[in-house]
């Protein structure tokens, strides 16, 4: 009984010591990532792609309202045949239209990816190089849909230093 009172009272003061050493960090990437210029330059990106895709759309709409408009005026007149015809050419634009929405849709995602994913590269890039240099143990994301319920005094934020990484204010 001796032995194991005199091993606990020996693995105290490392116990002590390793909670010492133990250098806490917390960061808001959605903060950090947003103060990014190159993330300004992708929703300047992806605004105007879809924008492109609206006014395009729009103007299929606009085509499908006209043909409609002029067929509703001219079914009454019309001999079975052309009617059949200009029914089903009816629902082939509107199909194209459907088909169109979403392609536009997947292909602004994509892009989204392909441009978002570079500045979260290079945010995680600068919050490691930021742990390494001032020997983290680790680095706590506030932004991850969690909240932390509590940050003690002893945490240090991190987002000055990573900014200062990445050249920001």
């Amino acid at each position: 009984m001796k032995k194991i009172i005199f091993a606990v009272m020996l693995m105290v003061p490392a116990l002590l010591m390793a909670q010492e050493s133990l250098k806490i960090g917390y960061i808001n990437s959605q903060e950090l990532i947003t103060s990014m210029p190159e993330y300004e330059t992708a929703l300047k990106q992806l605004e105007d792609i879809n924008l492109t895709y609206k006014t395009e759309g729009k103007k299929l709409q606009d085509e499908l309202q006209k043909k409609y408009t002029e067929y509703l005026q001219s079914k009454d007149s019309l001999d079975s045949t052309i009617r059949e015809y200009k029914e089903t050419e009816l629902q082939r634009l509107n199909q194209s239209i459907e088909e169109f929405t979403q392609n536009a849709e997947q292909n602004l995602q994509k892009k989204q990816q392909e441009l978002i994913t570079p500045i979260i590269e290079k945010a995680n890039k600068a919050v490691k190089q930021v742990g390494d240099e001032n020997s983290f143990t680790y680095i706590i994301d506030t932004n991850n849909g969690q909240v932390l319920p509590y940050v003690g005094a002893k945490a240090e934020n991190v987002l000055p230093l990573v900014k200062k990484v990445l050249n920001l204010k």
